[in-house]
């Protein structure tokens, strides 16, 4: 009886797998309609593909579109400072004191990313892993290469 059963089973499926190969090959038109939806799920796969690039090659550019060492950083170059954004990015990373917000439950301010605006001006985002904000500072040099820096204005996006 186990026996019967087994093959009525077997026998059903391959029964069942063989009108469906004789209904596709019966309807050309299915097979059709498949391929070309075939074919136009490649095309957007690659052109999805390369708008990906594209955005990572975007979000990876580092270059500083508001400050140009000749123009901007003239005045810093002039005292001897051969990378001017990295010297006033570096000194401002050191005055964790300018960051206008405290940290909380346990965390420690520090800047994320710092863009010079000009010659007198820098950006920068900070963070404690819990709160987050922005501000816009000012700076300044004196004769001895000591920076200043000034808040100009801030937000904080808790």
């Amino acid at each position: 009886m186990r026996k019967i059963s087994i093959l009525l089973i077997v026998g059903f499926l391959a029964f069942g797998c063989k009108k469906e190969v004789k209904q596709t090959e019966n309807n050309p038109d299915i097979t059709e309609q498949l391929s070309l939806k075939n074919d136009s799920l490649v095309k957007e796969i690659v052109l999805l593909k390369s708008l990906n690039d594209s955005l990572i090659k975007i979000s990876n550019v580092s270059e500083n579109q508001w400050f140009d060492k000749d123009f901007n950083g003239i005045h810093l170059t002039r005292q001897g400072i051969k990378n001017p954004e990295e010297f006033v990015e570096n000194a401002l990373r050191k005055r964790a004191d300018m960051i206008p917000f405290e940290a909380v439950l346990g965390g420690t301010m520090s800047y994320g990313k710092i863009q010079l605006l000009g010659n007198k001006w820098i950006i920068a985002d900070y963070s404690d892993g819990h709160i987050q904000g922005r501000s816009i500072y000012e700076y300044r040099i004196d004769d001895k290469k000591v920076l200043t820096f000034k808040i100009l204005a801030s937000n904080d996006t808790e």
